[in-house]
């Protein structure tokens, strides 16, 4: 598999992946995906329980077998099979596109987009999303059936791709034209903002981000999509925003937070040391805030393989 760009067969592989892994309840145990049994009672998919026959009970769901072995009349109940929409919401900013081993933060979110899609499609849930990047964004209604999955992981690839191969002097153009034929930079914000209104009461969210634009504003618009709806934060990070490398010799790296820019020497224990602090206070924050809203938060490392971090999240 590429480290710096995605195709469509690699995303469609992980179709068989997720049969194998549902198939060892890896998925289940990680909380991907999962049936949707509603309290509501009446004629579903899914038989509850047999009970007396009460005044009101529709005379269809009568069990003739038990009433005629019993001398009583007895109803069947069934719990409604109730499908619940799912919206991935996949970060494509330029943010993403940094790996210093194994991938580009950017491929492995695409990967893990593809698996969590998947596992939707073998929960029978349906599946859209919104995908944004520095240059555009796309909106994908929900849909059931394989061609939407595929619409999804397609428009992905190209998103990804596409800003890939931009040059600097690409980026900035692009970032400056205002005709109507170009869609311009989508923000974390806006796009919980455009979720929040998408998507329906119970749906389930999964964010796919490094978190970096986490600002106040897009904390506003998480706290409001989880008033209703059930949302997971699956963060994306690379190893080396956690920790520098002890490296030998006069080295100096370049560092920034989008503002502000600087160097950083890997081969001082003390400046690895303030590194590391400051990068621990950074993910200590950001735990901070999705249990305040009560979201799950998983971390994707960029530095190794996404299966190998899923079924560790299963055992």
């Amino acid at each position: 598999m590429s480290a710096i760009d995605v195709t469509i067969k690699e995303l469609q592989q992980y179709s068989y992946q997720t049969n194998s892994l549902l198939a060892s309840k890896t998925l289940a145990r990680a909380r991907l995906a999962g049936g949707h049994l509603s309290p509501i009672k009446g004629r579903g998919m899914e038989f509850s329980e047999c009970r007396q026959y009460q005044p009101g009970d529709d005379i269809r769901s009568i069990d003739w077998r038990i009433t005629a072995r019993t001398g009583k009349t007895y109803s069947k109940l069934f719990s409604e099979e109730k499908e619940r929409p799912v919206y991935i919401l996949l970060d494509l900013s330029s943010s993403m596109y940094f790996g210093s081993q194994y991938r580009l933060k950017s491929v492995q979110a695409c990967h893990l987009t593809a698996l969590l899609a998947w596992a939707t499609k073998h929960k029978s849930d349906r599946v859209g999303g919104i995908i944004i990047g520095d240059f555009g964004h796309k909106e994908l209604k929900p849909q059931r059936q394989q061609r939407g999955i595929m619409q999804l992981l397609s428009e992905t690839v190209t998103l990804h791709n596409t800003q890939l191969t931009l040059s600097q002097a690409d980026r900035i153009n692009a970032a400056n034209v205002t005709n109507t034929n170009t869609v311009l930079k989508e923000s974390l914000t806006s796009a919980l903002t455009r979720l929040r209104l998408l998507c329906k009461t119970g749906s389930h969210i999964m964010i796919i981000s490094d978190f970096l634009h986490l600002d106040d504003n897009a904390q506003k618009q998480l706290a409001l999509l989880k008033r209703h709806n059930e949302v997971e934060a699956w963060q994306i990070y690379d190893p080396l925003e956690l920790a520098l490398p002890s490296i030998s010799g006069n080295v100096r790296l370049a560092v920034s937070n989008g503002q502000q820019h600087g160097f950083v020497n890997p081969s001082n224990a003390k400046s690895r040391q303030k590194y590391q602090q400051h990068a621990d206070i950074k993910q200590q924050a950001l735990r901070q805030i999705m249990n305040r809203y009560g979201i799950r938060h998983h971390r994707i490392s960029s530095g190794e393989s996404l299966l190998s971090q899923i079924k560790g999240k299963g055992k």
